[in-house]
């Protein structure tokens, strides 16, 4: 009866042909999905992204292209600005007491122009390229007088030794650290213990 049970139990071995169509199988119905999936998603109509507000130019201002509120900035803008024969660079609009100013860009044929409106109660400064309150700035008669200051625009800056001497005099240096020490000087001046092993 011992040589019955021996021969009777049999240990089960599945064959692993049917597995391994299987998991062949699981990978591919994956990409398929993934990849119908994405073709679905990507046909879907997409929402605009968020952006800044942009500015509207439907009406030419003078005939310039402004913004549409230009005209409650400044009344009766005049167009009589030209950027031929003019280099790269800012340039104020005498004719708008400043409060326009023009970028102009040389091209191989003519130049091209884009014009621009201060803030309220502003003008552009032509010595510091910016718009700033009147009483800041130079006066719009001289603007001219700085049209050079756009040759500049690009060009390095290049500094000679005696200009950097010149700059850090010892009596600069020594004039800095006589100061009186503040709470975060001695937070950095302060010497660390050393530890003793």
């Amino acid at each position: 009866m011992q040589d019955k049970a021996r021969h009777d139990f049999h240990p089960v071995v599945q064959k692993k042909a049917r597995n391994v169509s299987f998991i062949m199988i699981r990978p591919t119905c994956l990409i398929v999905s993934l990849a119908v999936i994405f073709a679905i998603v990507s046909g879907l109509p997409q929402q605009p992204k968020s952006r800044r507000p942009v500015p509207e130019f439907k009406n030419k201002t003078g005939g310039l292209e402004l913004p549409d509120n230009a005209t409650l900035i400044r009344d009766n803008i005049v167009d009589n600005f030209s950027c031929q024969d003019r280099i790269y660079g800012y340039y104020a609009d005498m004719d708008n007491d400043c409060q326009v100013f023009h970028v102009c860009m040389p091209q191989a044929r003519g130049s091209i122009r884009w014009s621009f409106i201060c803030p309220a109660e502003t003008v552009f400064n032509q010595a510091t390229f910016v718009c700033t309150k009147t009483e800041n700035s130079i006066p719009c008669e001289e603007s001219e007088k700085f049209y050079n200051l756009n040759e500049a625009i690009g060009k390095e800056v290049e500094e000679e030794e005696s200009d950097m001497e010149h700059a850090t005099k010892e009596s600069d240096v020594e004039a800095i650290s006589n100061r009186p020490e503040t709470r975060t000087s001695r937070i950095l001046n302060r010497k660390k213990p050393s530890r003793k092993q």
